[in-house]
């Protein structure tokens, strides 16, 4: 007699996540249209309905863990980084001196999850100065384009912002495998770049 049968909350788990998986289109169709009303609340729910029933998205991953305190760390230095990055973006606007070249720069994250490098990377380019122009899902790497970053510096800076804001992510609602890795590798400017700092 077999035994082999899959887990009793399956399907359940399926649910929640498709679920979540339409509340946050619903959530990106409402802010494209920038406005709330139940008109694009509704043409949200239809639309996410059929773009989740008809394409083939790739399955979302949650960790099942959320630690609200890393989360509000999370937002508030978003908050800050935000503000601080604004206002230097629009000194190098008005400044005399002419901006250093950009650079593009990878970083090697440590985590494996599609749902963790979406976030890091949407963090990283909401902030001034920097956008995501490329990834490798399979090698988890980021390619940003920094503005003014020409020098050794400047591009561990750029980096260790990047790995910061996965650390932050990663506390906040990493998985135990993530957490793990953060464990393993805590510093991984220290590991490229040794004591060049």
């Amino acid at each position: 007699m077999s035994t082999n049968r899959p887990p009793r909350m399956t399907k359940g788990r399926s649910f929640v996540q498709q679920l979540v998986l339409v509340f946050f289109l619903v959530v990106l169709w409402v802010m494209l249209w920038d406005s709330v009303s139940l008109m694009h609340i509704l043409s949200g729910i239809i639309l996410a309905l059929v773009v989740t029933r008809v394409f083939y998205l790739p399955p979302v991953v949650l960790s099942g863990r959320f630690n609200i305190i890393h989360a509000l760390n999370y937002g508030l230095w978003f908050l800050y980084s935000l503000i601080h990055a604004s206002v230097e973006v629009a000194w190098f606007a008005f400044r005399p001196r002419a901006v250093g070249a950009g650079s593009v720069i990878a970083c090697d994250l440590r985590t494996s999850s599609d749902l963790l490098m979406t976030l890091v990377a949407d963090t990283a380019s909401l902030i001034p100065g920097s956008i995501i122009i490329d990834s490798d899902r399979a090698m988890g790497v980021l390619y940003l384009h920094v503005l003014d970053c020409d020098s050794q510096e400047k591009i561990i800076s750029a980096k260790a912002q990047v790995y910061h804001i996965e650390r932050l992510l990663i506390l906040a609602l990493g998985s135990h495998r993530d957490l793990a890795a953060l464990k393993v590798n805590p510093d991984p400017i220290a590991d490229e770049y040794g004591d060049v700092r």
